[in-house]
């Protein structure tokens, strides 16, 4: 007689579970699709993880630096394919700790153009001194004192998604009823407002990871610029049409007026 966990046949359960993560993606799709914000957030992540590629194949590594950054890249990108996969499946809870990853990546990206001989210290320290020189805590207050910031955001935002995502805890459970005083639910369920909950805060976390990555790569020929730019235009339209206020043009008329030159020298 063949013992059960010796079946040569993929788990029934699983299959009947993947199931239910399909029929949940596809109320989430259509839900997405008669929302207009909703639609703008998922086109706005696509193109943050465009660019993310785009620089990871188009533009070479001049330093070790470099190289590292993009392997961090590489992290983000799947952060964002992950968090979008779970959310879209009905794991609202799961895809946000996958926002904050991409958060605390962020924050280590951002501390590196501080310096960037910071990056091979971190690459070369043990755990020991990783987690005394690297440690989120220590990151935020560098990142806070050289923007000036006095109101703690960074750990606000850091604490909320370790809170309701990351770390089990009793305020966490409310990601996992699908009505407020229910029971938590095992395995995908569809709710629409901690679907758009969770595209919210990805979309967030993915424009800033954006820009968090994408100054370790300064363009240098006409497709790299056109790269710059059309990104910088897509979240300027995106924070123009959610949050009513776009980009500063000043941020990127640099940027027009070098491919101007560019493309009038010719190739």
């Amino acid at each position: 007689m063949v013992h059960e966990l010796a079946r040569n046949c993929f788990p029934e359960n699983l299959s009947s579970l993947h199931a239910g993560e399909e029929e949940v993606r596809r109320r989430s799709i259509e839900f997405i699709e008669g929302d207009a914000e909703l639609l703008l957030h998922l086109n706005m992540i696509e193109r943050v993880m465009d660019l993310l590629q785009f620089i990871r194949q188009d533009y070479g590594e001049i330093t070790d630096g470099q190289l590292i950054v993009k392997l961090l890249g590489a992290r983000l990108f799947n952060d964002m394919g992950a968090a979008i996969r779970l959310a879209l499946g009905g794991y609202y809870q799961a895809a946000g700790s996958h926002i904050r990853d991409m958060l605390e990546t962020s924050f280590l990206l951002d501390y590196f153009s501080t310096d960037h001989a910071l990056i091979l210290s971190w690459k070369s320290a043990d755990e020991g001194i990783r987690n005394k020189e690297f440690n989120q805590a220590k990151i935020r207050k560098a990142l806070d004192e050289r923007d000036g910031f006095t109101e703690a955001k960074r750990y606000e935002h850091y604490k909320l998604l370790s809170s309701v995502a990351s770390h089990p805890t009793f305020d966490g459970f409310g990601m996992l009823r699908p009505q407020a005083g229910a029971d938590a639910h095992m395995g995908p369920f569809f709710v629409k407002g901690l679907l758009s909950a969770t595209a919210q805060e990805l979309v967030k976390v993915a424009v800033i990871s954006s820009g968090c990555f994408r100054q370790f790569f300064k363009p240098s020929n006409v497709v790299q610029y056109r790269a710059s730019i059309a990104h910088l235009e897509s979240i300027s339209h995106w924070s123009g049409a959610v949050f009513g206020k776009a980009l500063d043009q000043r941020q990127f008329h640099e940027l027009r007026e070098l491919l101007t030159a560019i493309e009038a020298d010719g190739p």
